[in-house]
């Protein structure tokens, strides 16, 4: 890792130092006190315990986050693995990223080999290229001052592509439903290495949950009013896939009540393969006096 590690490549954001055999250090979006960025936590720990895993046949499967402290930008954090089992086909690990002694994230996380089976999924939606799509800045997470936004080098434009289809318009109750669709990928090239790969679609991925799930309530306006952060976070990988490649990021929003907020995410390769899924409850809690 460089001296500064948010002007080279996406990937470093992601990189991680080995201190022992299940021991690993990272930094966070540092430059500023202020929480760090859940998703880039998440894919470090997945980083953390793809390391662990001899077996290069056993790719990403699932993982399941809670967020239970927030992490802070000017330290760094550290990743423990646990190694529970690793079967015939599944590897399983636990990880707990840790700053000054507390856990502020623990992640299950489990790798197999690609077995053969039934194979169905939903379709594509309907969406316009990714090229008609007017493209639009990232948005920040919540907690973070947009003042702050070039200090912590967070995610804009150069480093990752958002094209929000129908960006400008409220999200609505279609047919029961709360959805809304865009497309996204990291603007660099990254390593084909599937580790990496699946590391940086868990960095997309928590990108516009929270926002997803206010979005039916024009919550923008309503926002500092409100205490929001996520709170779990849980994504399964269908097939391979290429984070620096378009992806269709289709989501809805199935319920909101008693402050949390759930929302939903299927991510789809640009030849309609449904690569990857994800789920996300946020809290969402209206603040008293």
């Amino acid at each position: 890792m460089s001296g500064d590690p948010w002007q080279g490549h996406f990937a470093d954001r992601m990189s991680l130092q080995q201190i022992d055999r299940d021991i690993f250090t990272g930094l966070c979006h540092s430059g500023s006190p202020l929480r760090a960025y859940g998703g880039q936590i998440a894919a470090q720990s997945l980083m953390a315990a793809g390391r662990t895993v001899d077996d290069p046949a056993r790719l990403v499967h699932s993982l399941h986050g809670y967020f239970l402290r927030p992490g802070r930008t000017k330290d760094s954090i550290t990743y423990l693995v646990d190694r529970p089992r690793d079967g015939r086909s599944f590897s399983t690990r636990i990880v707990r990223a840790v700053q000054h002694g507390e856990t502020i994230f623990m992640m299950t996380a489990s790798f197999a080999v690609e077995d053969t089976g039934p194979v169905h999924q939903f379709a594509r939606p309907d969406a316009a290229p990714p090229e008609e799509v007017p493209q639009i800045p990232v948005e920040l997470p919540s907690y973070l001052d947009p003042k702050s936004a070039r200090e912590l080098d967070y995610p804009d434009s150069a480093v990752i592509a958002l094209r929000v289809i129908d960006g400008e318009r409220p999200v609505e109750l279609v047919d029961g439903r709360y959805e809304r669709k865009a497309w996204v990928r990291v603007e660099e090239d990254l390593p084909d290495d599937p580790l990496i790969q699946s590391c940086a679609l868990t960095y997309l991925s928590d990108l516009t949950m929270v926002s997803t799930a206010l979005a039916p309530h024009n919550a923008v306006l309503e926002r500092p009013n409100l205490m929001l952060a996520s709170v779990d976070h849980a994504m399964w990988f269908h097939a391979p896939t290429r984070a620096d490649h378009w992806l269709l990021f289709a989501q809805d929003t199935p319920v909101a009540r008693s402050g949390h907020g759930l929302a939903r995410g299927l991510f789809f390769d640009e030849s309609g393969v449904l690569v990857a899924s994800v789920v996300q409850e946020s809290l969402m809690r209206t603040r008293s006096g």
